[in-house]
């Protein structure tokens, strides 16, 4: 999955906040720098950087502990690419790593890796969808695993605020593709203390944007047409499993949220 566009009406950039599970991205990033994310052992200045943004967020780790477990069990590199496809971050699921946009400022790079974290632990639970879906299934769970990911960072960014650190919400509220998301969220906080509901309501306000819904519809699709020709798959028709939205919807601690795709909700 990839990561979106700073302006979501910015259609170029066809990598919006957070797209995560990709299936086609270039398999030619093995030059660039990269740590692993148990072990990181940094010895370039690149990989000084990426040791840095890690350690930045061990606190955080360490109130989540379902993210280091998950870390733990993946054994995922984490890397720095020139080559992004117009996308800022991204989940390579096929190579195992999260890949991020060099450049960025650090509050959003630690932004970024909280988002692919959570894709990463999605893929590690088995709630990607699988090519066997008809495509416009497959883009409808891709839907899901970006609202489930958006409103699951913003949880984690909303403590991190709490605990004195607000850069990561900041640099979200900031963000023109999820300022919306983020209001949202510490609206529903705000009159309900609730982070359950306040997760809930982030999810449901991913897909308010038409514009959101088209640009990750284009990119799924396209995604699940490259995977079907790269490996001459013969298109099925499969559907969501009845469990999928339960399996997702999970906070941090295990309990469920709440979680539905609106109805009308295509591109």
């Amino acid at each position: 999955m990839q990561t979106i566009v700073d302006n979501i009406s910015a259609m170029p950039r066809l990598s919006a906040l957070f797209l995560i599970l990709s299936l086609v991205m270039p398999a030619t990033l093995s030059a660039e720098p990269c740590i692993n994310l148990v072990n990181p052992a940094p010895e370039t200045e690149d990989q000084k950087k990426l040791t840095h943004l890690l350690d930045s967020l061990q606190p955080t780790f360490a109130r989540f502990p379902t993210i280091g477990r998950t870390i733990s069990a993946t054994d995922t590199s984490l890397c720095f690419s020139d080559q992004m496809n117009n996308a800022i971050g991204f989940l390579d699921t096929e190579g195992n790593r999260i890949v991020i946009e060099p450049d960025l400022p650090l509050s959003l790079q630690r932004a970024v890796l909280l988002h692919e974290l959570r894709h990463l632990w999605q893929s590690m639970n088995g709630t990607c969808p699988s090519t066997d879906l008809a495509m416009k299934e497959y883009a409808h769970a891709t839907f899901a695993l970006e609202a489930d990911a958006s409103a699951i960072t913003l949880l984690i960014a909303w403590d991190m605020k709490e605990t004195g650190d607000e850069t990561v919400w900041t640099a979200l509220s900031d963000w023109a593709s999820q300022s919306d998301i983020a209001a949202r969220f510490e609206q529903t906080m705000s009159d309900t203390q609730d982070a359950g509901a306040a997760v809930s309501a982030a999810f449901d306000q991913w897909y308010v944007s038409p514009k959101r819904r088209e640009i990750y519809y284009i990119e799924a699709c396209s995604n699940y047409l490259d995977w079907q020709e790269a490996n001459h798959q013969i298109p099925l028709y499969h559907t969501l499993e009845t469990g999928f939205y339960e399996a997702l919807c999970k906070l941090p601690d295990g309990r469920a949220y709440h979680c539905v795709e609106p109805e009308g909700a295509d591109r």
